[in-house]
């Protein structure tokens, strides 16, 4: 998005919540230094990848999610009148919002396909990808404890490293346990990395296989048409191996480096579902959705949502209203 507004003349400004990492921001990038900075700021438009954004700072107000549309939780997703507009990846998200507008017009719905999927792609096109002597298994897991097979497979995980047969990868999300992160880099050495989750994009493209769980980063691999073996995942789509006890882990991970062209042909028929929109161009059309609004005149119709407008004021520390 960046980059995108920067080619349009526009300035850019991050905000950066914990437990996000500001030192991730490289140096021709501009963080503003606190909530009283972003209002001084004044921007025209303000993009959030989570479900909430602080309703004092000025500016349209875009969500541009920060995973692609999955019901892991088995619900919708909670529109909770913080936003002007939603960027929606694919149709089954925009027909979910569109459905909930019931004929108001509080926000808008405009399908532009995912941002994070642009950085995705093109570097899917950008190079090649390097030579590997072993297969390389990506291990990635959600925060969410009931969820997660992150303390399950652990020692099988640990166990498979020390053949050195296949390199393993790991990257687990930044709100997972503690203690299971520090076990994780403890098993660091010859045979399995520890990565954060700035790198998944570039692991992604490593991996030969993902093994998984429920974590929403398994749908961007299998858009990339590689294949994942999950651990008890939810909702086991056809183009999964999903397998429901840590034992059945090497099993499953060969399984996934066998090519099958049935289990090719249930990961085109997969990509079609999620997103019609694979050609890394979603930023320029998220841009445009949000800039188009500005032109049209847009007016602020967000209902008040007073108790969280005034719990995110507490969490910023910010209660000027004027």
């Amino acid at each position: 998005m960046q980059d995108e507004a920067r080619a349009r003349g526009i300035t850019v400004r991050w905000m950066v919540l914990p437990p996000a990492d500001p030192g991730l921001l490289t140096g021709d990038e501009t963080r503003v230094a606190d909530a009283a900075d972003a209002v001084n700021y004044c921007p025209d438009l303000v993009f959030a990848p989570g479900d909430r954004v602080p309703g004092f700072i000025p500016g349209l107000k875009v969500q541009v999610f920060h995973g692609l549309n999955e019901d892991k939780r088995g619900n919708r997703y909670p529109e909770r009148g913080l936003f002007d507009l939603y960027c929606t990846e694919g149709p089954q998200r925009t027909r979910d919002l569109t459905e909930t507008l019931q004929g108001s017009q509080r926000y808008r719905v405009v399908e532009t396909g995912w941002v994070k999927l642009d950085a995705l792609l093109q570097a899917k096109d950008s190079a090649a990808r390097p030579a590997y002597e072993r297969p390389q298994v990506l291990f990635a897991s959600t925060f969410t404890p009931k969820l997660s097979g992150a303390t399950a497979l652990l020692p099988e995980i640990e166990r498979l490293a020390a053949t050195g047969e296949w390199q393993w990868l790991i990257t687990l999300h930044p709100k997972s346990d503690p203690a299971i992160i520090r076990s994780y880099q403890a098993l660091a050495g010859p045979h399995l990395q520890y990565f954060g989750t700035e790198h998944v994009i570039d692991l992604q493209h490593r991996a030969d296989v993902m093994v998984s769980d429920n974590s929403s980063v398994l749908q961007e691999f299998m858009l990339l048409g590689k294949p994942v073996a999950t651990y008890r995942n939810r909702d086991p789509h056809p183009a999964m191996i999903d397998f429901s006890v840590p034992a059945e882990l090497e099993p499953s991970v060969r399984a996934a480096l066998t090519p099958d062209p049935d289990r090719q042909a249930e990961l085109a028929r997969y990509a079609e579902s999620i997103t019609p929109w694979l050609d890394g161009r979603s930023a320029g059309r998220i841009l445009d959705a949000a800039i188009t609004m500005l032109d049209e005149g847009w007016q602020n119709q967000k209902p008040a949502n007073l108790l969280r407008n005034w719990r995110m004021r507490q969490q910023h520390r910010y209660y000027k209203f004027y």
